[in-house]
């Protein structure tokens, strides 16, 4: 009976540990999924999976000369795709498009990835990209594909999919970012800091936003989504 007592108590103290337990865990949420809950932020493992996949180019960085344009340089190309998967270009600012469905990758002369979008649905109709002529572009599965000559266009509060810089296509300061539609993640890329990345969701039932700092030097990487809006944050 004692036994019987004592394993009983136990028990009790149990179940009464796990409820406490529980009740710490709910009122104090891991770093990640507070995080991700106030900002759409990936952090930890994921972040890591993700940019160990992508391979990055340290060529995103670099930014082509769109002030002094060369005159004799055609401002459009269009791909012969249905003889051949790689191609180069002159340097420069391009918009990539293509049809009907397929991928675009770009790799610099290491095989790291400056960039790589799926053309079409799902996907993007496009992206921008500074390239230069050690870059290799390969295209997988399109009918189509052209590469538009971009000028200097000054800061954006509208961005598409593809490779932006601050301090020449986005003005430093803080912003909230929402997509207009789609699914997709904006990554900040920094050369002397750890990258971040948030998940951009845009639809009738569902819509992100994120709170973000640019800083003069860093990228913003807009994958799988056609369009966000930057909202200036006054401080």
């Amino acid at each position: 009976m004692r036994g019987l007592l004592v394993i009983t108590i136990l028990f009790s103290s149990l179940l009464v540990l796990s409820s406490c337990t529980s009740s710490v865990f709910q009122d104090e949420p891991s770093e990640k999924a507070k995080r991700y809950h106030e900002n759409y932020e990936i952090i930890g493992k994921e972040k890591e999976e993700v940019l160990d996949e992508m391979n990055i180019s340290e060529t995103i960085f670099d930014i082509s000369d769109r002030d002094n344009p060369d005159p004799e340089m055609e401002g459009d190309y269009h791909f012969d795709v249905a003889n051949e998967e790689e191609f180069t270009l002159p340097s420069g600012r391009y918009w990539f498009t293509g049809d009907i469905s397929g991928n675009i990758y770009i790799y610099d002369e290491k095989d790291h990835l400056l960039i790589h979008e799926i053309i079409g649905n799902p996907g993007v109709s496009g992206f921008v990209a500074d390239v230069n002529d050690s870059h290799t572009i390969r295209i997988d599965g399109l009918e189509s594909v052209a590469a538009f000559k971009e000028g200097n266009m000054g800061p954006s509060n509208e961005l598409s999919a593809g490779i932006w810089h601050v301090g020449t296509d986005i003005a430093p300061g803080s912003y909230t970012i929402k997509p207009v539609g789609g699914f997709g993640h904006v990554m900040i890329l920094d050369p002397n800091e750890e990258a971040q990345i948030f998940e951009m969701i845009g639809s009738q039932s569902v819509s992100t936003e994120s709170e973000m700092e640019l800083e003069n030097g860093q990228v913003v990487r807009i994958t799988g989504i056609s369009l966000i809006e930057l909202e200036r944050v006054e401080n």
